[in-house]
Protein backbone atom coordinates (compact mmCIF):
# COMPACT_ATOMS: atom_id res chain seq x y z
CA UNK A 1 0.00 0.00 0.00
CA UNK A 2 2.69 2.48 0.60
CA UNK A 3 3.07 2.77 -3.24
CA UNK A 4 -0.23 4.46 -2.89
CA UNK A 5 0.52 6.79 -0.56
CA UNK A 6 1.30 10.17 -1.30
CA UNK A 7 3.50 12.73 1.27
CA UNK A 8 -0.26 14.68 1.73
CA UNK A 9 -2.04 11.98 2.78
CA UNK A 10 -2.93 12.24 6.36
CA UNK A 11 -3.95 8.82 7.07
CA UNK A 12 -4.55 9.70 11.34
CA UNK A 13 -7.75 12.42 9.77
CA UNK A 14 -9.07 9.56 7.31
CA UNK A 15 -8.67 6.70 10.35
CA UNK A 16 -10.59 9.29 12.36
CA UNK A 17 -13.72 9.38 9.78
CA UNK A 18 -13.44 5.72 10.15
CA UNK A 19 -13.46 6.05 13.63
CA UNK A 20 -16.20 7.90 13.97
CA UNK A 21 -18.17 5.91 11.24
CA UNK A 22 -17.60 2.96 13.59
CA UNK A 23 -16.05 1.27 10.44
CA UNK A 24 -12.67 1.01 12.23
CA UNK A 25 -11.92 0.19 16.25
CA UNK A 26 -9.18 0.40 18.36
CA UNK A 27 -7.86 -3.01 19.92
CA UNK A 28 -6.13 -3.24 23.38
CA UNK A 29 -2.87 -3.07 21.63
CA UNK A 30 -3.42 -0.32 20.07
CA UNK A 31 -3.69 -0.96 16.36
CA UNK A 32 -7.06 -0.21 13.97
CA UNK A 33 -8.86 -2.58 13.54
CA UNK A 34 -12.17 -3.19 10.70
CA UNK A 35 -15.52 -3.55 12.73
CA UNK A 36 -18.28 -5.41 11.67
CA UNK A 37 -19.77 -2.39 10.09
CA UNK A 38 -16.69 -1.55 8.67
CA UNK A 39 -16.86 -5.29 6.79
CA UNK A 40 -20.43 -4.83 5.55
CA UNK A 41 -19.06 -1.50 4.03
CA UNK A 42 -16.23 -3.01 2.33
CA UNK A 43 -18.50 -5.79 1.36
CA UNK A 44 -21.16 -3.48 -0.28
CA UNK A 45 -18.26 -1.07 -2.07
CA UNK A 46 -17.38 -4.15 -3.56
CA UNK A 47 -20.05 -5.45 -4.54
CA UNK A 48 -21.14 -1.99 -6.41
CA UNK A 49 -17.58 -1.45 -7.55
CA UNK A 50 -18.12 -2.67 -10.89
CA UNK A 51 -21.06 -0.79 -11.81
CA UNK A 52 -19.64 2.55 -10.37
CA UNK A 53 -16.92 2.02 -12.60
CA UNK A 54 -19.21 1.00 -15.84
CA UNK A 55 -21.09 4.03 -15.34
CA UNK A 56 -17.66 6.22 -14.74
CA UNK A 57 -15.99 4.75 -17.92
CA UNK A 58 -19.40 4.62 -19.63
CA UNK A 59 -19.24 5.41 -24.06
CA UNK A 60 -15.22 5.55 -23.78
CA UNK A 61 -12.61 3.07 -25.99
CA UNK A 62 -10.44 1.90 -23.86
CA UNK A 63 -7.47 3.02 -26.25
CA UNK A 64 -9.23 6.39 -25.83
CA UNK A 65 -8.73 6.21 -21.66
CA UNK A 66 -5.24 4.91 -21.69
CA UNK A 67 -4.40 7.76 -24.41
CA UNK A 68 -5.80 10.12 -21.74
CA UNK A 69 -4.63 8.67 -19.22
CA UNK A 70 -1.04 8.57 -20.96
CA UNK A 71 -1.89 12.92 -21.76
CA UNK A 72 -3.03 13.28 -17.98
CA UNK A 73 0.68 11.67 -17.05
CA UNK A 74 2.54 14.12 -19.40
CA UNK A 75 0.70 16.84 -18.15
CA UNK A 76 1.65 16.46 -14.24
CA UNK A 77 5.23 15.43 -15.31
CA UNK A 78 5.05 18.66 -17.57
CA UNK A 79 4.53 21.07 -14.25
CA UNK A 80 7.18 18.76 -12.63
CA UNK A 81 5.03 16.60 -10.53
CA UNK A 82 5.52 12.91 -10.55
CA UNK A 83 3.38 9.46 -11.62
CA UNK A 84 4.23 6.53 -9.89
Amino acid sequence: MSTYLRPEDDLAAEAEILLERGWLAVDGDGRLRITEAGEEARLRLKQHAPAIRARIHRDIDDADYVTALRVLHRLIRNTGGTVD
